[in-house]
């Protein structure tokens, strides 16, 4: 287990507001016309990736993007905010773009919100990650109210490599309870808490960003596999979507 999960309350609370970084690269281009398909329902079409991501749209689409995120990113749920009506609507129901989202995990609580995100698969993934993002406040301050002594409990290495640290921090956070309002008991959710393969799961996915795309922060995108430079918000993305179906 990483050491990136031992940390105390108090680096934990650092983390909540911090996330962005710089990029490297210009981003991919869509080669040939961008021509829209809608012989199906692309938006009901959602696959887990080899890379452990989750997509959304048609597998096969000229504009293939991907957003790292982090659950506990002010910056992401912004984005998230603001981008998905408008990105599903436009891009991905019209077969021209794909989205997907894969994992990078910055703490404890971050790990513990993908876990749940993720818990049920492909299905329900988008619907839980948005409900996720629209609560981040909440989970925040609810976590920030929480007794502290007992989140620097769970910073022990036994709690961690149990899994019970996680269930720990998604108690203390009201997310074991909102997620139960959307499909997964009590005890579905504790079990994808401690499943250890999933942690493992995320864990790797953070590593081959670092290694694979130097992702730095989040949000971070791809376009077509390649990292795109100074892409912070919606307005950026759909201005740069734009060119490309055009």
């Amino acid at each position: 287990m990483s050491n990136l999960w031992k940390v105390s309350a108090i680096a934990l609370a650092a983390t909540l507001a911090a996330c962005g970084g710089e990029t490297s690269a210009n981003g991919g281009a869509a080669t040939g016309p961008v021509e829209a398909d809608t012989s199906q329902d692309w938006v009901a079409v959602v696959s887990k990736t080899e890379e452990g991501g989750f997509r959304m749209g048609n597998p096969d689409a000229p504009i293939a993007i991907v957003e790292y995120a982090s659950l506990t990113c002010p910056a992401c749920a912004a984005f998230a905010a603001q981008s998905y009506e408008p990105m599903v609507e436009n891009y991905i129901s019209q077969g021209t773009v794909s989205f997907e989202i894969r994992n990078f995990v910055r703490d404890p609580l971050d790990l513990s919100a993908a876990l749940l995100a993720r818990c049920n698969g492909e299905e329900p993934f988008f619907p839980l990650n948005e409900r996720l993002f629209a609560n981040q406040t909440n989970m925040f301050e609810t976590i920030q109210s929480a007794d502290q002594a007992q989140l620097q409990a769970l910073s022990t290495q036994e709690a961690v490599q149990s899994g019970q640290a996680f269930v720990g921090f998604a108690q203390a956070s009201g997310l074991i309870d909102l997620v139960g309002g959307m499909g997964i008991s009590g005890q579905r959710a504790r079990q994808c808490l401690t499943d250890t393969a999933a942690i493992q799961e995320l864990e790797e996915m953070r590593n081959r960003a670092l290694n694979q795309h130097n992702i730095s922060g989040t949000p971070s995108f791809l376009i077509n596999n390649e990292l795109v430079q100074g892409l912070n918000g919606w307005a950026q993305l759909d201005a740069r979507l734009q060119e490309m179906v055009e």
